[in-house]
């Protein structure tokens, strides 16, 4: 309500953000998507997935460092 009184628009705010911000955290602190999964309350492994996304900056980063010194 208050970034609509300012004239911000998100196109996704809420709970559902918050979610994915978490699992995709607890992701990349490297928990499995079943310790995620349990955490966030979800019954099946696809619905996991649906909320934890890889973030492709720091995938970016772990394939850097696994590379490192190989080329």
């Amino acid at each position: 309500r208050r970034l609509h009184a300012l004239g911000l628009t998100l196109p996704h705010y809420g709970s559902h953000v918050l979610r994915h911000a978490c699992a995709s955290h607890l992701l990349a602190q490297g928990l499995s998507l079943k310790e995620i999964g349990d955490h966030l309350g979800h019954q099946s492994p696809d619905t996991t997935r649906i909320y934890a996304k890889v973030d492709l900056a720091t995938l970016r980063l772990v394939g850097d460092f696994a590379l490192e010194g190989l080329l």
